[in-house]
């Protein structure tokens, strides 16, 4: 059984945040501010995490849902950002098995096409090398190089002649993790909370209005917003770490550092059925209009075609609510369109959209975007605000772990009294929530919770929650109703809802649809509707909302996924049903 972490929780931590003082105020609830929450907790400082939103509300939850090494990255010879990254992404996979699964890549080469044979024979053999070699975690599996008759086997959608790309060649196979982003967060902030008993705390829709200076002008706390319950508190610290992403460069002028440090750049992603493509496995594909890479990634009936890599500079500023426009669409299903000839993709198609911004490090002038460094860095402001940013979700781990180093050799941090807690690598353990899929089996053949559970809701629940899959299980043995589905054909339903609310902190509606669920984009955009008001009248009757309120939750959500896919319903009949060319 978890412990509880909901809004009667929420509630006492924040009369507890605003009467202690805490090692480290962390602002940012993103994969970066869950990742140093879990060193801290591991290591026995006190921390206090924040986040303006929802934790990974933002880039955190509108990624290519990858733990991966980085594959595209050899072609710029940052083969120390694929070491780092292997190495991390291979630990995860070991150590999250339910929510980080291995996924095969064909990596297809053709005549007249960027990438060629020599860069993917060499490519793919090279990523083994860099991923195993001397390392305690290896990949799932070693990469192949298959010829063209045999791909045509293994994968007959995808076309192997084409009079501009030529005749196909070769396709190399390898292996990455994919994941749910939004939940690897939540669970790394939910272990960090069990591992701190109490002494530490994270709270979502708590935005720092401005920073709290000492005499000796030292940032040492924070003034912070709950719009929840329209109040405002204090935090302090011993030292206030900003690990908030896109939005870094805000945090940090209110901490009057006016340097700009993050180049903001875009990332789409276009979720269509996989049977309308006819892939069995992800593609690591070359766009025919300027040659970046991006994928087609299968995640069973669904595939997400993802991603685009542009500069973002809103006129208004609002790095909130970046939107998937018709021009990033229609630049991600040409080539899809091209490479696998019988789908003909058009607008009609179209589950769902989801865009993200990545907040790399500034670098010098003239790189394009997909050239731009994934590494990050730590640096600190004048007045002892420290901030992380860059780098990128796989290796959240690895970044955490540099950020409590480098607030230890710099005087932040006391000397930790346990030599174990200083060393390296220390938090590679693994997660309490975890499980394999034959543990998963065994306990609830034990319980005697499989009777009667079609395999697609067992499926489910292990890979989106692991152990906790099994106490959602145990809810529904108990009254079987909570069980069935709330949409027909999809597999959620009131005993997973009513965990969420239970254990993951999830005031409103679109937390739970968004990011506790991948309801959002799974889910065909016409049928939400009814998804929405199915979840919301369970979120209602377990937070006493009035039927106004329950209202402007439903509005809220479904106004978000009109924006998601604006584009379509502006677009008339006839455009709708059109390939994309």
């Amino acid at each position: 059984m978890q412990n509880s972490w909901n809004m009667e929780t929420r509630a006492k931590d924040i009369e507890t945040a605003a009467n202690n003082k805490y090692d480290l105020i962390i602002i940012g609830g993103g994969f970066t501010g869950a990742g140093i929450a879990r060193e801290c907790a591991l290591r026995g400082i006190t921390f206090c995490l924040l986040d303006k939103y929802d934790f990974a509300s933002g880039t955190s939850s509108r990624s290519s849902k990858l733990i991966h090494g980085g594959m595209r990255y050899l072609t710029s010879g940052d083969f120390g950002l694929v070491r780092e990254s292997t190495g991390e992404r291979n630990w995860l996979r070991s150590h999250l098995p339910h929510l980080v699964r291995p996924l095969g890549f064909v990596y297809p080469s053709y005549q007249n096409y960027k990438a060629g044979p020599y860069m993917v024979r060499i490519g793919v053999k090279l990523y083994d090398i860099i991923s195993d070699w001397f390392s305690g975690f290896k990949n799932y599996r070693q990469s192949k190089i298959f010829k063209k008759d045999f791909v045509e086997e293994f994968e007959p959608a995808i076309v192997t002649e084409d009079p501009d790309l030529g005749s196909m060649i070769l396709a190399g196979f390898y292996y990455d993790n994919i994941c749910d982003d939004a939940r690897v967060v939540l669970e790394t902030i939910k272990e960090s909370l069990d591992y701190a008993e109490g002494r530490s705390v994270a709270i979502n829709y708590a935005g720092v209005d401005s920073c709290l200076k000492n005499p000796s002008g030292l940032v040492k706390g924070v003034k912070v917003t709950d719009p929840l319950n329209h109040r405002e508190f204090r935090v302090e610290g011993r030292c206030v770490v900003s690990a908030a992403g896109i939005w870094t460069d805000q945090v940090l002028s209110a901490a009057g550092y006016e340097q700009q440090r993050i180049y903001p750049t875009k990332g789409v992603h276009v979720v269509v059925p996989t049977d309308r493509i006819g892939n069995r496995n992800a593609f690591t594909l070359v766009s025919i209009d300027d040659g970046r890479f991006f994928f087609v990634l299968q995640r069973g009936k669904v595939s997400v075609i993802g991603t685009t890599d542009t500069a973002y500079y809103p006129e208004s500023k609002n790095l909130d609510q970046p939107w998937c426009r018709k021009e990033d669409c229609d630049y991600l299903l040409r080539t899809v369109n091209k490479m696998f000839p019988r789908a003909g993709l058009t607008y009609d198609d179209i589950i769902a959209t989801y865009a993200g911004i990545r907040p790399l490090i500034r670098q010098e002038r003239g790189r394009s975007e997909s050239d731009l460094s994934r590494r990050h860095q730590v640096f600190q402001t004048g007045d002892g605000v420290v901030a992380i940013a860059g780098g990128k979700s796989t290796i959240y781990r690895r970044m955490a772990e540099d950020l409590i180093f480098y607030l230890s050799d710099h005087k932040f941090l006391d000397r930790f009294a346990d030599p174990a807690y200083h060393k390296r690598n220390f938090s590679k353990k693994p997660f309490k929530i975890a499980l394999t899929r034959k543990q998963f089996d065994r306990i609830i053949a034990e319980k005697m919770l499989m009777e009667g559970m079609h395999p697609e809701l067992l499926e489910h629940l292990y890979r989106q929650y692991g152990r906790g899959g099994i106490e959602i299980l145990e809810k529904i043995k108990e009254e079987p109703q909570s069980g069935s589905p709330l949409l027909e054909g999809y597999p959620y339903c009131e005993a997973e809802i009513l965990y969420i609310l239970e254990h993951e902190c999830a005031p409103r509606l679109i937390d739970v649809l968004s990011r506790r669920t991948e309801a959002q984009w799974l889910i065909w955009h016409h049928r939400q509707p009814e998804l929405a008001e199915a979840a919301a009248q369970i979120i209602s009757a377990y937070y006493g909302w009035s039927e106004v309120k329950k209202a402007a939750e439903i509005k809220e959500y479904l106004d978000y996924i009109e924006g998601t896919v604006h584009f379509i319903n502006e677009a008339d009949p006839e455009e709708r049903s059109r390939p994309v060319r």
